[in-house]
């Protein structure tokens, strides 16, 4: 029985899987993700290790996908040279405002299609060149690639890993020394950007984990795409809803499109062919995670079924309450930075089941403008959910009101890794059918398309207040 091994190191939680090539899982694991480069790489192992050893034969080939901007400096030995720098941490903040206020922000889309900000390496390498001079960073490693050295001892990135530093050409597939010389680095310093095989599992490597030495790795990308593609989204017309910490709508192009598109951002997809549109929602699981920490029972064992439970059952009418959902700023699609999370409308009679709902309601809300701002108004073929939060019944049932398209929500699905996993089989010569996703018809709910650009929309795409601007 062929079977394929993939990872996701995600922003909360790392998965590893084996499956066969059809999306069948063999084994699964997961656990936390570290902060720390050491710990998140052995974590990583670890899950690995434990899902070969479980399979009971090594799988034909491992994929490698994670976080798109998370990354850690690297000394000439391969390992960490400073701390892991989250695609949430906001140090780089004035020198993305730097970049935004210098470059030309036409020509700089058109060569990275991204907009100067905080997350991207590329502010961060200039705040490391000015705040640790002394820092000897010999290579720069996004957390796929920070494993995929432990297994195959080379340090190389994916096409889409590349493309969220924003030092990269996405047209010419190449890294732009005029923007890395801003943070006084070189091309030589950034991973070789490499398609298909990344390198091969050493002995020592195998000895750890399980795998056969010489098993071929795959740097399967940004997490986002990778599960999108085995979500069966890999056409136009076909939308992805890409569910975790943060939430991304995923929409496959032909080609690169002249102008940004509904403040979102452009790069190459995973099958290096296409290219793809990401309009991105920084706080998406990780709003209810933070609401939770507010309003959960301390202590409870599980607080996202008791918050499932708090806010069902799903079929209610819109609370009334209006939450833009902004816990780290906005990136699409009228990207401010700073903008920050705000309730509408919240009265004495409500509970904190409604402030529940009403979150609910304001990250749907907000899906939806991403949605209609990213296709131009026109309702794509469908639209397919996966990821952690479409286990609550009530988050999609609201955002079932919400979408102009038919749906397809994919409960229990290990995205990311199983991506990760066929797109190493896809490049080792291993065809993989689509998952049978069938999405319900789009449902006429006036209601709901009401309170979305009646409420939701005046408030969000209104300039800020000057106490929000504060």
């Amino acid at each position: 029985m062929t079977t394929l091994a993939g990872l996701d190191v995600g922003t909360t939680h790392t998965k590893a899987g084996v499956y066969r090539p059809d999306g069948t899982p063999v084994a699964q694991r997961r656990a936390a993700t570290p902060d720390e480069a050491g710990a998140l790489r052995t974590t990583a192992l670890r899950l690995l290790a434990a899902c070969v050893a479980e399979t009971g034969a090594p799988p034909a080939a491992l994929g490698i996908a994670s976080m798109a901007e998370t990354g850690v400096p690297l000394d000439a030995g391969g390992d960490p040279a400073g701390e892991l720098i989250g695609w949430r941490d906001r140090r780089a903040v004035r020198e993305a405002d730097r970049l935004a206020a210098t470059l030309d922000a036409a020509a700089f889309f058109a060569a990275t299609g991204l907009r100067p900000s905080a997350k991207l390496p590329l502010a961060r390498w200039i705040w490391l060149r000015h705040h640790e001079p002394d820092l000897r960073m010999a290579c720069w490693a996004k957390t796929a690639d920070l494993v995929a050295a432990a297994l195959t001892g080379t340090v190389v990135t994916s096409p889409t890993l590349a493309a969220r530093t924003g030092a990269f050409d996405i047209r010419k597939g190449a890294y732009l020394p005029e923007l890395l010389d801003l943070a006084g680095l070189d091309p030589g310093r950034l991973p070789p950007v490499v398609s298909g095989v990344a390198g091969r599992v050493t002995a020592s490597a195998a000895s750890r984990t399980g795998l056969l030495a010489g098993t071929p790795v795959v740097i399967a990308g940004h997490d986002h795409l990778a599960a999108a593609w085995a979500a069966g989204v890999r056409a136009p017309g076909q939308v992805a809803d890409s569910m975790g910490t943060a939430e991304a709508i995923v929409t496959p192009v032909a080609e690169v499109p002249p102008a940004p598109a509904g403040g979102a951002t452009v790069g190459p997809f995973v099958d290096g062919e296409s290219f793809c549109l990401i309009s991105g929602l920084s706080s998406s699981g990780g709003l209810v995670d933070w609401l939770l920490e507010k309003i959960a029972p301390a202590g409870h064992p599980d607080r996202h079924r008791w918050f499932t439970e708090l806010v069902g059952p799903p079929e209610r009418p819109p609370t009334g309450i209006v939450v833009q959902p902004y816990l780290y700023g906005r990136a699409a699609p009228e990207p401010d930075p700073h903008r920050t999370l705000c309730v509408h409308g919240l009265r004495p009679e409500h509970t904190a089941a409604d402030l529940g709902r009403a979150v609910l309601e304001g990250l749907c809300m907000h899906v939806r403008w991403m949605l209609d701002a990213a296709t131009g108004g026109v309702p794509p073929a469908s639209v397919t959910v996966f990821g952690g939060p479409a286990a609550n019944p009530t988050w999609m049932w609201i955002k079932a009101r919400l979408t102009p398209a038919p749906l397809a929500v994919l409960h229990e699905w290990q995205g990311a890794a199983l991506g990760a996993a066929q797109l190493a089989g896809r490049a080792i010569g291993i065809a993989e059918p689509p998952p049978p996703a069938v999405a319900e018809p789009a449902e006429a709910t006036p209601e709901w398309d009401e309170a979305y650009r009646s409420g939701f929309l005046p408030l969000a795409a209104a300039p800020p207040t000057s106490e929000e601007a504060r």
